[in-house]
């Protein structure tokens, strides 16, 4: 029981700074990635993503730290110690078993439930204050469909002035026209988003007839998909029973991946907790940070695989619920073949 404690807290303790180092890794990530909608005063955001980050978070932080403290305990020579002693291997194992076991049900919960309930608040804040970020969401020198209905494109954006610079609109529509000015300015009302051109020309055709008018003050109103620009999708934010709901009014093979894939990535920590098992244990003189090697490759073949099945849902070729299991399936299947190797080769040095 001691030794199984012993264990336990080996592992749990090298989990927990794991978890530290992996999650902040993805909150600058995160920054990065929303920091041009964000404040100081959005941190509370970034906590409240750290749910969502979870999904990720979790599997790579058992992993490596299966790998770190059962590498440790194999370069003090304690696993040979407790071997000596006639412990045996379900001793040994057990404890991080369970502790597997302990991530994957606490990983469905959050996939399942609280990542997308907070990813709800994130999105509604996010888009509340959006509009007075608007300048935010204009990138120079491309063409920019934030705006509903119209291509803009804006050679520079003033940030201190709130001003837009040589600005070039076309509209898409039945009456489409084409709209240049020296400067424009973005206006948040209660109405709306409003945009206000100065000093430029307004090019308008109908069948035949070109027209050109120009104008001192040019205004009008805009709607913008925020939702789109904060790259938070639907599904992202529906709960399991939500996501159900979607996939039976509208059976898309992504709705019906999303579904799958919050059962199947969590029971990737059971898998990556058995491959700890397997290549944790090291020889005293094995070289350090193998067990970094090993965690890191195990990711990044992980990731190879759940792109590699993705695109085959996308381009039709298996089916979604096929493609969200298949990177669990392959890693099982490896693994069975590992053991099967190494039980053979022990039979044969027998």
């Amino acid at each position: 029981m001691m030794v199984r404690r012993y264990i336990l807290y080996s592992v749990v303790k090298s989990f927990f700074a794991a978890l530290a180092v992996l999650y902040s890794v993805m909150i600058i990530v995160e920054w990065i990635s929303l920091g041009q909608f964000m404040t100081v005063k959005d941190a509370d955001l970034l906590a409240l993503a750290m749910l969502p980050m979870a999904v990720f978070v979790i599997p790579m932080a058992l992993l490596f730290s299966v790998l770190f403290a059962l590498e440790r305990l194999s370069s003090e020579s304690e696993i040979i110690a407790m071997k000596a002693c006639g412990i045996s291997h379900s001793t040994l194992f057990m404890p991080i078993f369970w502790f597997s076991i302990f991530c994957m049900v606490i990983q469905i919960f959050i996939s399942c439930y609280f990542g997308p309930q907070s990813m709800q608040i994130i999105k509604s804040r996010l888009l509340e204050e959006a509009p007075r970020k608007i300048y935010s969401f204009i990138q120079e020198r491309e063409f920019d469909n934030t705006f509903k209905n119209i291509i803009f494109y804006v050679e520079s954006v003033d940030l201190v002035k709130k001003e837009l610079h040589s600005v070039f609109i076309e509209t898409r529509g039945r009456d489409a026209y084409v709209v240049t000015a020296q400067k424009g300015f973005l206006d948040v009302t209660s109405s709306g988003i409003m945009m206000r051109l100065s000093n430029g020309s307004v090019f308008m055709q109908k069948d035949t007839m070109l027209r050109s008018v120009s104008f001192d003050e040019y205004a009008f109103g805009l709607e913008a998909n925020f939702g789109r620009e904060l790259d938070i999708s639907s599904y992202e934010t529906a709960t399991q029973p939500q996501l159900l709901a979607m996939i039976k009014k509208k059976p898309e093979p992504k709705l019906i991946k999303e579904f799958h894939n919050r059962f199947s990535f969590p029971i990737l920590n059971l898998i990556l907790g058995l491959v700890g098992i397997t290549f944790g244990i090291q020889r005293p003189r094995t070289p350090k940070f193998t067990g970094f090697v090993i965690g890191v490759g195990t990711i990044v073949c992980y990731y190879l695989v759940f792109i590699f099945s993705s695109r085959l849902v996308k381009g039709e070729v298996i089916g979604p619920v096929l493609g969200a299991w298949i990177p669990d399936a392959v890693f099982a299947c490896a693994l069975a073949g590992i053991w099967l190797w190494r039980k053979a080769l022990s039979r044969e040095g027998g």
